[in-house]
This record gives C-alpha cells, structure tokens and sequence, in this order.
C-alpha cells in the first residue's frame, strides 16, 4: 500500500492555493492550504506534515521570516520546505536555500515540474528517516554488544593473570593476552563513537613521557605475539593538554595499527618532541603500507589485502585531532611501511 503524504500549501493568493491543491490530490496527496502564514505555524504545530510548499511574497510575515520560525521548532525543524515564488533572481534563491528550504520553483508554475521536484523532496525526506532509524537501531545494538562484551572478557583477562601466576609465562597465554587488548581497544572505540556526542571530555595536562609508556607497555604481548620490538625515543619531555581518553584513543589506534600492519620481527619506530620548530609525535613502521592514504580516515575503511578490525580507529584519531587542531601527516609506501606524523603545536603548554 503506498504511503499518502499530506502536503502545506501556504501561499496569499487564493488562485495559486487552488491551483496547487488542484493538481496535488489528482496525485493522491492529502492536501492543508492556508493563506495565512502564522495560521499554518500553528497548524503545523498540531498536525503531521510531510512537506511544505511555502510562497515568499506575503503579507505580515514573508516567507524567509516563516522558514525561520518553522526551523527553530523542534518537531517542524527537519520538514522539507520547497519555496514558490515569482522571484527569479540568483540573490533570492541562494536565500531561500541559506533560510533552509531545500527547493525552489518559480511562477508561473509549471505541472511537470512540481510533481517532479515534489516527489523528489519526498523520497529525500524518507530515506533521511530510514537512515536515522538504522542509526538508531545500530546504536542500539553496538550497546547491546559492549554490555555483552564487557563481561567476558574481564573474566578472560582476570583469569589468564592467575593462569600466568600458577603457571609461569607461556606463549600460548601472553596470545591470550595479546587478543584482549586487541579487544579492550575495539571496546574504547565503540564506547567513544556512542559517548561523544553526550559526554564532555575535559582536557587535562599530561606528561607524554609517561603518557606514552604506559601505552606502548599496554600493548606490549600484542607486539610480542609477531615478534615486533617498539622503540621509543623522545628530544624533550613536555607536557600537553588534551582528555587522557581522547589521547588514548590516538596513540592506541595509531599504535595497534602499526602491529597489526608490520611483519613478524619488524620494529616500530615511537618519537615525540621538537624538530624546527614543531612539536611532533612520529610513530613509523615498516610493514605492507597503505594502500591509499586519502582514504585511510575514512569510518569503515579496510585494505583489501588485510580486513581486520571494525574500520573506525583512524576516523576517530582523525576526529578527535580536528578537535584538537592536531595536524597529521602520513607517509606510505607499499611493502616498506608507513609513518604518522601528528603536529601538536595546539596542545603545548610548557616545556618541563
């Protein structure tokens, strides 16, 4: 059965409201026409619109003022809002589109035409809903999965240390470890795509020195499971001032990915400090390379040659850097590896 959508007409000339009316529920749309803007404001208020036809020439109150009014309500914001007008200039449409309407068709009207732009505007504004449905139920279900997840592997976690104790070191049990921090990261970074919007990550002054470290110790049975030796060098210590959990989210995803991409017996090359007159933070492997850089930030972004992982650390080290104004820099050549450069300028504070 197909879905009837009903339709606003707000136009001061009663001939226009006719016409329109006329030629729309020959379409089988339902139809609300009003000559009176702040009128359908109210009506639109209590009713279920899909889309709004909206004149900009009227009396009281003209078009672009409505738009307005419309837009800063929360129920009417997010319904397409097509102009007509007799106004064929440039200046006006780029206003109409700069108020929030998402067409614009001219007097005299043209049949074809309307229904064509109509039924597009339409279709637009039911597939934004879809998409906002399946975001929703994504999020949904990526919680689902956390809560699911959490447990388990804390009892993993806790019970390969004790295993570890009894027994002594093992390969087979530092493998273990090595898969739970891959899976304690992939947990961080679907914890921040869901808690961004909604939490405040507050910066705070940390030591990189100390700040690093700790993290390339964190994965260290991850490094140890391809035989892979770190090397951390740094020309100053210095402290900056980022959220300790965005930091991380950086330097683990950055790092991770230099595991994961280097080959059994490689090394990774970890540097921060001053060079010129920048501070960097380089972090440089010497496996397969990227295939192609443009796209490496991109969310859900995998090479070919090895799909691993959810595809997201990068877009978000890419989001929380543009919030941070971090530059990056990233070298590549196939087979023979990859570096990140992160400018920090933006984060210094002092120099200890």
């Amino acid at each position: 059965m197909t879905k009837k959508y009903t339709i606003l007409i707000i136009d001061d000339k009663l001939e226009n409201l006719q016409y329109l009316k006329k030629i729309l529920e020959g379409q089988n749309y339902d139809i609300r026409a009003t000559p009176d803007g702040m009128m359908a404001l109210q009506a639109a208020k209590l009713n279920t619109f899909n889309l709004i036809l909206l004149d900009i020439k009227m009396p009281n109150i003209d078009g672009y003022e409505l738009c307005r009014l419309f837009k800063k309500e929360e129920k009417l914001k997010d319904i397409p809002i097509i102009f007509i007008s007799a106004l064929d200039n440039l200046e006006d449409k780029i206003k109409a589109f700069e108020e929030g309407g998402v067409d614009y068709i001219t007097k005299p009207f043209e049949e074809k035409e309307i229904l064509a732009r109509i039924k597009t505007q339409l279709q637009i504004y039911e597939n934004k809903i879809l998409i906002e449905k399946l975001l929703a139920q994504q999020d949904l279900f990526v919680k689902k999965i956390m809560h699911e997840m959490n447990t388990p592997v804390s009892i993993i976690s806790l019970n390969s240390e004790l295993i570890e104790k009894q027994y002594g070191f093992s390969k087979e049990v530092e493998a273990i470890k090595a898969s739970i921090k891959t899976l304690s990261s992939i947990y961080g970074d679907l914890s921040y795509k869901i808690k961004k919007e909604n939490r405040e990550y507050k910066p705070s002054q940390i030591n990189l020195l100390q700040f690093i470290s700790s993290r390339v110790q964190f994965f260290d049975e991850l490094a140890n499971t391809k035989n892979i030796h770190i090397n951390l060098e740094y020309s100053e210590n210095i402290e900056i001032t980022i959220n300790k959990y965005e930091l991380e989210r950086v330097i683990d995803n950055t790092l991770s990915n230099a595991i994961k991409y280097s080959k059994e017996n490689g090394e990774i090359n970890l540097f921060f400090g001053k060079e010129d007159s920048n501070y960097l933070i380089i972090l440089e492997d010497f496996g397969i390379g990227i295939e192609d850089t443009s796209k490496v930030f991109n969310a859900y972004y995998q090479q070919s040659t090895k799909k691993q992982g959810l595809g997201l650390g990068l877009n978000i080290v890419k989001e929380i850097c543009d919030k941070y104004k971090i530059e990056i820099d990233v070298e590549s050549t196939k087979n023979l590896g990859t570096k990140f450069i992160f400018n920090i300028n933006s984060l210094i504070k002092k120099v200890l």
